[in-house]
């Protein structure tokens, strides 16, 4: 395996193999930080489980995700680790970065590695295209078609658990289809997010997090390519998901569910 100007290889991005307690220590603590100084909220954490789990989160711009990471970790004395986009692995010294803090690619066998090692896992089934999203779809869950960590928690008798970020999506105001952009101006199927406004100044929201109630998959492990299972587990996480966002959405405006 070749070795890069950042000295990374293909095996640092595999479960376990480049992760550094003491960074990930270090990173998190300026994480927590930060947290403090922006009066970061995250709640139910008490609904964290004890053994191996699937985080199922939505998706705003940039890995603001990592307060509720960092919250999850001080509470449970546990590592969370996040499945990372394949794009994670083409930028020199910040994959090396997210390596050793606990990011791997997002690969069913990295996946399979980490529950069966009983480990908290996060996923953010929308990836860079719902953290993209023009204004008009802030909130919304753009899964598509993708059902491989349905299968993964199936597969290994694992809790989906919800985790809404709130707040992520009112940072930046996006205009129009970012991958249908990056595909006219590059001739490539890479997003390009575009700022409403000429000057790509985020807004200061307040961001909150809220760990959901379990979702524990009614199937067995041999049924994790089961087409309707497949499709009432993931509707059960993403109604449960969805439902966290709409009560905090209604509480900041005003409204009682």
């Amino acid at each position: 395996m070749g070795v890069s100007i950042d000295g990374f290889s293909e095996l640092d991005k595999q479960a376990f193999e480049a992760f550094s307690p003491h960074a990930a220590d270090r990173f998190y603590d300026r994480v927590d930080l930060v947290a403090r100084v922006l009066g970061v909220e995250v709640t139910g954490l008490e609904n964290v489980p004890r053994g191996r789990a699937l985080f199922v989160a939505n998706h705003a711009f940039g890995w603001e995700v990592a307060f509720a990471m960092g919250a999850i970790s001080r509470a449970t004395g546990r590592t969370v680790w996040a499945l990372g986009e394949h794009a994670w692995w083409r930028f020199p010294f910040l994959r090396t970065l997210a390596a050793r803090v606990g990011t791997v690619d997002g690969t069913s066998q990295n996946c399979d590695r980490l529950l069966q090692a009983d480990e908290l896992v996060l996923v953010l089934p929308g990836g860079l295209r719902e953290a993209v999203k023009p204004k008009e779809l802030r909130y919304r869950l753009l899964w598509g078609k993708r059902y491989g960590f349905v299968r993964a928690a199936i597969r290994n008798g694992a809790p989906l658990v919800p985790l809404a970020a709130i707040g992520g999506d009112d940072m930046w105001d996006f205009v129009g289809d970012a991958y249908a952009r990056g595909r006219r101006w590059l001739k490539m199927d890479v997003p390009i997010p575009l700022p409403r406004r000429i000057l790509p100044i985020p807004h200061r929201v307040h961001l909150k997090y809220v760990v959901g109630e379990p979702v524990v998959p009614a199937a067995a492990p041999d049924q994790e390519s089961d087409p309707a299972v497949l499709r009432t587990t993931r509707l059960q996480i993403e109604g449960a998901l969805h439902e966290l966002i709409d009560t905090e959405l209604a509480a900041r405006a005003g409204i009682s569910l």
